[in-house]
């Protein structure tokens, strides 16, 4: 039996690594159609923008802040701030009576969509990740 087992002591390492690397996969696709749920829908660009990633032992997912940088002040909120033009000497849009100088913003109200994202996904990621250790105790013991 003493080979058997350093026979599959030896092969863990890589077994453990594809396991975990399968769990990560397993999760972050469970993960994204919540958050892309969870996201304000206002034009539908933000959650159309959170991508999902597993690559080995990493995985990754959220709002692609290339596209839609905003992504972060919608989450988290922000407070008063002021709009100066960039480009011209006065700020214009449909609707306004005139234009004007500036603008003083009342700031944005948070939307936390990550953490309702994460309140919903905690205990489904602890399952896979449990029931993954589990069989690779299990894959270890039998050798």
């Amino acid at each position: 039996g003493l080979n058997k087992l350093q026979n599959a002591i030896q092969k863990s390492p890589v077994m453990v690594k594809n396991e975990l690397a399968n769990a990560i996969k397993t999760s972050v696709n469970i993960i994204r159609p919540i958050m892309r749920g969870e996201a304000p829908n206002k034009t539908g660009k933000l959650s159309r923008n959170i991508y999902a990633r597993a690559n080995g032992l990493r995985g990754e997912i959220g709002p692609n802040l290339d596209i839609t940088p905003y992504a972060i002040w919608v989450n988290s909120g922000t407070g008063p701030y002021t709009i100066r033009p960039k480009n011209k000497k006065a700020l214009y849009w449909k609707g306004a009576l005139h234009p004007v100088r500036k603008v003083n913003h009342p700031g944005i109200k948070a939307n936390p969509f990550v953490e309702r994202t994460y309140g919903q996904i905690k205990g489904p990621v602890q399952i896979i990740f449990h029931n993954t250790i589990k069989k690779i105790i299990n894959n270890i013991s039998q050798g």
